[in-house]
């Protein structure tokens, strides 16, 4: 057996050895944390408490996914998004901090009006969509997602967030919902080109392909269609708010202009990098 100090040590070691990581000590301390189920403060002041052996072979095999790139959301199982633990799995993307400032804005927008519609279009996770219905409890949400992997994490962490399931459907962005508007569409599409996507991060390329390639020369080939058929689900006034890169950022604008969409505008993440656009449109 083992001291929980000294198996952090040991964890810290083989990942910052790996340099996978800038935080190798936080990995480890997660890592232990989902193993014990402890927090990182009862961790530390527990230094000396001793790991019971299948708890310390449990800990080195996670340690040695780490170590391969895996990421630490998918050996953890979850992700804090938006004051919320989201499931995750390598099925979906793993949420990150940046996308919450697409949450702030959607939520922004609705403000207090009652029946709502919503749409979270290529959902993974269901992170943005489950945030908003969770703060905007008078929205009807909807979570769409061409993975019906996704979909299933999606709505687990539905109903373990809400208390109940949103609707989920499975489409091929809106071949599934013909004849449907909504109030807003929100998404956080795959935009990356495949040359961004070969830049990336080892342990970023363990994440679904399908989610982050966006296709196309300038990775804008399922944004243009999401634009383009758009006005086809929104009702008169509705919005449509969409993540990209700050490389797209511009591009992402006038593909909403050249559609007619109007009040067309940009957010910053936490970093300062715009990392939102969105439009109106008026039949």
């Amino acid at each position: 057996m083992i001291a929980i100090g000294n198996a952090l040590r040991q964890g810290t070691q083989a990942i910052q050895g790996q340099c996978i990581s800038q935080t190798p000590l936080l990995d480890a301390s997660l890592l232990l944390c989902a193993v014990t189920g402890m927090t990182r403060e009862q961790l530390y002041s527990r230094s000396a408490h001793l790991l019971s052996t299948q708890e310390f072979h449990r800990y080195t095999e996670l340690i040695a996914q780490r170590c391969e790139s895996q990421p630490i959301a998918y050996l953890t199982g979850t992700r804090e998004f938006f004051g919320h633990a989201f499931t995750v799995t390598p099925d979906v993307l793993i949420p990150r901090a940046d996308t919450e400032i697409l949450v702030e804005q959607a939520v922004l927008m609705l403000g207090t009006h009652d029946g709502q519609k919503v749409l979270d279009l290529c959902c993974g996770s269901g992170c943005i969509g489950i945030s908003v219905a969770s703060a905007v409890e008078s929205a009807t949400v909807t979570l769409a997602d061409i993975s019906e992997s996704a979909l299933v994490v999606a709505g687990k962490n539905s109903r373990s967030i809400l208390g109940r399931s949103l609707e989920t459907v499975a489409s091929d962005l809106y071949r599934a919902l013909q004849n449907r508007r909504f109030h807003m569409i929100m998404t956080n599409p795959p935009y990356l080109t495949d040359q961004w996507y070969e830049q990336t991060e080892m342990q970023v390329r363990k994440e679904p392909e399908l989610a982050l390639i966006g296709g196309g020369e300038d990775g804008l080939d399922i944004i243009r269609r999401i634009i383009g058929e758009s006005p086809d689900h929104l009702e008169a006034g509705g919005t449509l708010l969409i993540e990209c890169d700050y490389r797209q950022n511009e591009s992402v604008a006038k593909l909403l202009a050249e559609r007619g969409f109007s009040s067309i505008g940009k957010r910053e993440d936490l970093a300062q990098v715009r990392r939102i656009v969105w439009g109106t449109w008026h039949v």
